[in-house]
């Protein structure tokens, strides 16, 4: 097993011990900043693609 292939695991433990049990942000500021980012930041990557292209 390569060492990449073995790390994503690891962190996904690490973020699942890490866990609180506890509900995190929950406001309009934190709830729209995630709808905007997510679209925002996928228009970025295609954007950085097609001008390293």
């Amino acid at each position: 097993m390569r060492l990449k292939d073995a790390l994503l695991p690891i962190s996904v433990i690490l973020f699942i011990l890490a866990y609180n049990g506890e509900r995190g942000l929950n406001n309009k500021f934190s709830k729209y900043l995630f709808h905007v980012f997510y679209p925002l930041h996928l228009w970025i990557l295609a954007l950085l693609e097609f001008l390293l292209k």
